[in-house]
């Protein structure tokens, strides 16, 4: 026990520095200084890039460290907006499924021990009707990710749910932060990129999402 605990936390602490490193290293900034480089990279070692892509989209999106959505808009500068957006939902949700697959099974207890009071007055709600619970949380966007794959991993939601509400709640922001891509030179904030129509926009996919399927819910009842 002393051992795996040990293990948790050493992981815990490289995932950590390796994010605060890349945090710090890998700006905005600096990638329109290397633009050139980085774009002839891509062009010559494109299934390289693509990888390098998807590490860095596992890393961030399961870290504290507030990167994930600045590699997503990497992600449309590199790809361009369409393939872009299209790696960024793949990416989304194989890192998500990744952090749950971590949460619920290779660090149950240690998370459980940390995070489980914290869902404890919602478990019910979340065993009841988790798809839509995740589903909104996803599409609101105001819940880093990394914690809801660990509400999620901790919780009793099947992990079928957990997928398909991960699969459709990050289609609108990958499409936003790809977009966001073609104008790096532009921008110098993720926030830029979410202005109030946007902003409408989202709200409105999610409650075109979501409450039909309450009112379905109630009706049932």
């Amino acid at each position: 026990m002393a051992s795996r605990k040990f293990q948790f936390e050493l992981s815990i602490i490289l995932f950590f520095l390796v994010s605060l490193y890349l945090h710090e290293n890998l700006t905005l900034e600096s990638v329109k200084n290397n633009k050139t480089w980085i774009l002839a990279f891509v062009d010559n070692h494109y299934s390289l890039s693509v990888f390098l892509f998807f590490t860095l989209c596992a890393i961030f999106i399961n870290s504290p460290v507030p990167f994930a959505a600045i590699i997503k808009i990497l992600g449309g500068f590199f790809f361009g907006p369409y393939l872009g957006a299209m790696y960024n939902i793949v990416a989304t949700v194989f890192a998500c499924a990744l952090g749950f697959w971590i949460s619920r099974y290779a660090f149950k207890e240690a998370f459980e021990k940390k995070y489980y009071k914290r869902i404890k007055v919602i478990e019910n709600k979340i065993e009841e009707n988790g798809f839509y619970y995740f589903l909104t949380l996803r599409l609101i966007m105001i819940v880093p990710y990394f914690l809801i794959n660990i509400t999620a991993g901790i919780s009793r939601v099947s992990f079928k749910d957990f997928l398909v509400s991960t699969l459709l709640g990050v289609i609108p922001a990958s499409f936003i932060y790809a977009n966001g891509g073609k104008k790096l030179e532009q921008i110098n904030t993720v926030s830029e990129l979410f202005t109030a129509d946007v902003a409408i926009a989202i709200l409105l996919i999610a409650s075109i999402t979501v409450i039909p399927a309450y009112f379905f819910k109630e009706n049932k009842r």
